[in-house]
């Protein structure tokens, strides 16, 4: 692994200070994740270390996760997110990256495409559809979708993704996700009750999410899933649905199929 030449320190943008972790190569792969304290590094560690050592990486901490500060988001959108994330870009001097984007990240992966810093090509596994952020899911969710449910009602969420990183990390990795998560969250739950850990998603967000044909998009998703995708603001004459895994954290079941494409798309 060339973590050898990793560095980790913090970027301060007009949201907050965001913890980065950074590879300098020419050609970047910039990793968001989704919602929830996971550290980004570590959630995409398995798709980094298959990396040639042609491709450097970026993984960064919204704020209120992973190794970043709390900082409240109240009165911040999507849009600010956005612009924070493109300063780190600009801040390390980036010319062009590919981006990769678990879950939420996808509708920011939207913004930062309209961008003037060349993404060569977007990786979104399982990104949020308009569908899924604001259809009544609790009616009526797909059928495979009640498995995973069932499963984390019976175990607990906590309990359940316990099981999923246990299975998926080495012990040190593990034991290093859990610590920062719990550290993160115990923080958090001292802060007054107006704080927002995360900036808002609204549905305006969704009104302009067209990506430009040029970009290739490649969807990673469960089979399931497949429809949803082929009707969503991911869709494009350039875009190529991946399907596989049981769970939503294809970063970490997939991730030698995800690794094969980008190291294909830096060949």
């Amino acid at each position: 692994m060339s973590g050898f030449f990793m560095k980790r320190f913090e970027v301060s943008t007009e949201i907050g200070s965001l913890s980065v972790t950074y590879q300098k190569q020419k050609k970047v792969l910039v990793c968001l994740s989704g919602a929830g304290l996971l550290p980004s590094y570590e959630n995409f560690s398995l798709i980094l270390e298959k990396l040639p050592p042609t491709i450097g990486y970026l993984t960064i901490d919204f704020p209120n996760t992973g190794r970043s500060p709390i900082h409240d988001q109240a009165g911040k959108n999507l849009d600010n997110l956005a612009d924070a994330v493109y300063e780190v870009l600009e801040e390390l001097a980036i010319s062009e990256y590919i981006l990769c984007v678990h879950s939420l990240s996808g509708i920011l992966a939207c913004k930062l495409l309209k961008k003037p810093i060349k993404c060569q090509a977007l990786v979104a596994i399982e990104p949020t559809t308009k569908k899924v952020m604001f259809a009544d899911f609790s009616e009526n969710p797909y059928p495979e979708m009640e498995e995973q449910m069932r499963l984390i009602e019976e175990f607990g969420p906590e309990l359940y993704f316990k099981n999923l990183t246990q299975a998926t990390f080495s012990p040190e990795t593990n034991k290093e996700i859990w610590k920062l998560m719990q550290e993160k969250g115990s923080e958090l739950e001292h802060q007054d009750p107006e704080f927002q850990v995360s900036v808002e998603i609204t549905e305006e967000d969704f009104e302009d999410m067209s990506i430009a044909d040029r970009i290739p998009v490649f969807i990673f998703c469960q089979a399931y899933r497949e429809k949803e995708y082929r009707e969503s603001e991911y869709w494009t004459s350039n875009t190529k649905l991946i399907l596989g895994g049981n769970h939503h954290y294809l970063q970490w079941s997939e991730s030698e199929k995800i690794a094969t494409i980008i190291r294909e798309l830096s060949e």
